[in-house]
């Protein structure tokens, strides 16, 4: 399905722009001659005789009709403008495809991450439970229950153990996105693809080697913000009986304006995790580059996050309906399954997450691939020296492609003539040398170390 998906991407997006457009052209159309109609009915009836509800019907339709209109010519406007962004959007998907085709190896990531996980998780309820019977034990006298007493240090290192499970696990997933940031920077920033190696070992190296210290604050950060959740949730539980509607309603706007800070925080990291790959630099210098470069193609990032969630859902559904499609195929034949509706639902949601985790690799390329285009245009200007690393179908979205790709043809047409050149040299000189060895006798090449012994022998 990822390797599918930059072949479909073209092919989806225009069709669903297309019937999007269409279909509001046509329910816009609809709408007015439905008004157009009852107008003309209403005015044939007298005013005496007109009933109330005709009127507020008309009525209706004509607010409905303004409304799809101004639906529609938002929506056309929106493609027009967005129409060149759309398609490097669509380009990002096919680059995206070219560079996992070269690193097949980095689509199993999520699978060394999730199983990093599982240890991290069985670590931490080892040591949960270890703290849980830490104090003294008590026997309640009635029930005869066993009771622990917590001691004066175990009851704050609940909160340690708490922020080590936060913070611990967005350091493996800060790993996983900075590991294939650095695998598809390095595609990226390779000029003859053609001899290109997967580098994934050398991205852990370099991630070991000089950048865990960044990875770390980044995951920090994402857990300064996940501890308030935590806690907004624990009071959320507390006051679930509670009759006061204020506070309740007071809660949920702080978990919902706190979710949508980490998820903006999430994006940012992600793209200076991806700046980091790129330029080397420490966090904060990395996030404010990455933040500036976001600003500054707003418009490209707002249809890769439109467009692109939008195609890359379609996948996490095709995957999910192939799965629900085999799983008929398989329960549907066997007599003794009677009811296989619920298993059916869990596998189906179990696939809709496995797709999502394998997709996100193919995300995380994307916008990798938006970063290194922008800095390539930034550092770049397509003139000879200093030729832009981007593929030959990127160049036609930055503002000076028709020299840059002019400059570009005739950089590979003086390699051309300098790789013939020499091949020419070589083959003459290799023509000489027979000569002379046809024509001359053939001189033995005697070291200097030997020359000294012949002559001392002399």
């Amino acid at each position: 399905m990822v390797f599918l998906i930059r072949f479909v991407a073209s092919i989806v997006v225009w069709l669903i722009l297309a019937l999007s457009a269409g279909g509001s052209i046509a329910a816009t159309v609809v709408l007015w001659w439905n008004y157009g109609k009852r107008k003309s009915a209403l005015d044939q009836i007298p005013e005496e005789e007109q009933v109330q509800s005709q009127q507020q019907n008309v009525t209706a339709f004509l607010v409905y009709s303004i409304i799809a209109s101004v639906f529609t010519i938002i929506l056309l406007l929106i493609i027009i403008v967005m129409r060149k962004r759309i398609a490097f959007t669509i380009e990002l998907f096919h680059q995206a495809g070219k560079a996992l085709s070269h690193m097949p190896l980095l689509l199993i990531q999520p699978l060394w991450t999730f199983i990093m996980l599982i240890l991290f998780m069985a670590y931490w309820c080892v040591v949960l439970v270890h703290m849980s019977t830490a104090g003294k034990p008590k026997v309640h006298p009635v029930t005869g229950f066993v009771s622990y007493e917590d001691p004066e240090p175990v009851k704050y290192f609940w909160w340690y153990h708490l922020v080590g499970l936060f913070w611990t696990c967005e350091f493996i997933l800060a790993c996983q996105q900075f590991v294939v940031a650095s695998c598809i920077t390095e595609w990226y920033f390779t000029r003859d693809k053609q001899y290109f190696r997967s580098p994934i070992l050398k991205s852990v190296g370099r991630l070991i080697s000089y950048h865990l210290g960044s990875i770390v604050l980044g995951a920090f950060i994402i857990t300064l913000v996940k501890i308030p959740r935590a806690i907004l949730a624990y009071i959320q539980l507390k006051f679930k009986d509670s009759t006061s509607t204020c506070v309740q309603w007071m809660l949920k706007c702080l978990s919902c304006c706190l979710w949508c800070f980490e998820k903006c925080l999430k994006y940012l990291n992600e793209n200076a995790y991806i700046i980091i790959a790129i330029e080397g630099s420490n966090f904060c210098s990395s996030a404010q580059r990455a933040f500036i470069t976001l600003v500054s193609n707003a418009l490209r990032v707002a249809a890769i996050n439109c467009v692109g969630d939008f195609v890359l859902f379609l996948g996490k559904l095709a995957v999910v309906t192939i799965t629900a499609f085999i799983g008929l195929a398989i329960f549907g034949n066997k007599d003794n399954a009677l009811f296989y509706a619920v298993p059916m639902l869990l596998v189906c949601i179990l696939a809709f997450y496995i797709a999502d985790c394998f997709l996100l690799i193919y995300q995380m390329s994307i916008d990798t691939l938006l970063l290194c285009f922008c800095e390539d245009a930034r550092v770049n200007d397509g003139s000879p020296g200093k030729e832009y690393f981007m593929d030959r179908d990127l160049m036609e979205f930055v503002s000076n492609s028709s020299d840059a790709l002019d400059n570009l043809d005739r950089k590979r047409r003086s390699d051309r003539v300098i790789a013939s050149n020499d091949v020419e040299l070589d083959q003459a000189d290799d023509r000489d040398v027979i000569i002379e060895g046809a024509v001359a006798p053939a001189v033995e090449v005697v070291s200097p170390r030997e020359a000294n012994h012949e002559e001392i022998e002399a």
